[in-house]
Parts: structure tokens; sequence; C-alpha cells
């Protein structure tokens, strides 16, 4: 598996105006790195996606994903805002921390594996809070790494 996470896919920011500009946002990271073919259907997809049910976790988390055939490969663009998002979250409360996935029509076993390990992780407390306390991108990508690592762990498993 090529890398889920690169550097200028995980960014650190002030806030969003609404869910919405937080979904565009990240979807263009994407496009920019290369890996959607049509972003528009992409995004049109995640939000599709978000109206049958919020992607918000819970604890200050959304995992937004779409399985689509404009994906070229498995990537993720990770966001941190500083200042909390409303996002329909499944506990109500708002989100600071996002993690947009594309997912190529093809990869299904991979794509559980990898929301399955994410939520692991990001479900314990000290873990989530490494992330949310990054002083800067930098070590906001170290903590990502981390995640990636588990990942690759249960996909050899």
């Amino acid at each position: 598996m090529s890398r889920l996470f690169q550097p200028e896919l995980v960014k650190i920011v002030d806030g969003f105006a609404s869910k919405s500009a937080c979904l565009e946002y990240l979807t263009n990271l994407l496009a920019e790195s290369g890996c959607l073919s049509f972003p528009d259907r992409f995004l049109a997809a995640v939000k599709g996606r978000e109206e049958i049910m919020s992607t918000g976790i819970g604890k200050g988390v959304a995992i937004p994903h779409a399985r689509d055939l404009t994906v070229s490969h498995l990537k993720s663009a990770v966001c941190l805002a500083r200042e909390p998002l409303e996002f329909q979250s499944v506990d109500d409360l708002p989100v600071q921390m996002v993690f947009m996935i594309a997912v190529p029509q093809s990869s299904s076993r991979e794509y559980m594996q990898i929301l399955r390990s994410m939520s692991e992780y990001l479900r314990q407390d000290v873990n989530r809070k490494a992330l949310l306390n990054s002083k800067n991108e930098t070590e906001l990508y170290t903590h990502v790494l981390t995640i990636e690592d588990l990942i690759a762990d249960s996909l050899r498993a």
C-alpha cells in the first residue's frame, strides 16, 4: 500500500464557516495530490454519504469518506480545526479533527480496515488529545503516521 497520508495533506487551520466548506477544502487538498480525476463528483459522493448519516464519529472527530470510480488511489487528507465545527456528530459535539478518505472503487477490504483502525485509535482519549494538541503541522503529521503504522499492521494480519 502506498502512503495513505502525506505531509502536504495534513493541515492545521483556524476554522471553517461550515461543514460544507470543510469538506470542499479537504477535497481540494486530495485533488491537488492527484488522486481524484473529478473532484466535484467525489465531493458530491462525500456529501451524499453525509446526508445519509454524519461521519462525525464523536469526541470531536469526523471521518468523511467515499468510494468512487474517480479515485485513482487510496489517500487521506487530515485537518485540525482550532475552532470547533458543527458536524451533526453522533454525540452532538462539534468536530476539530477531520480525516477525509478517498477510496478507489476496487478497495473494499483495505477501506473497511482503515476505517476500523482509525476509529479504534481515535476512540482513545490519549491518542485524540495528542492530535488535538499538535503545535504545528509537522507534529500533527508525526501523530498521523502512528495511525498509518497501525493500519499497515492490521492489513498484514
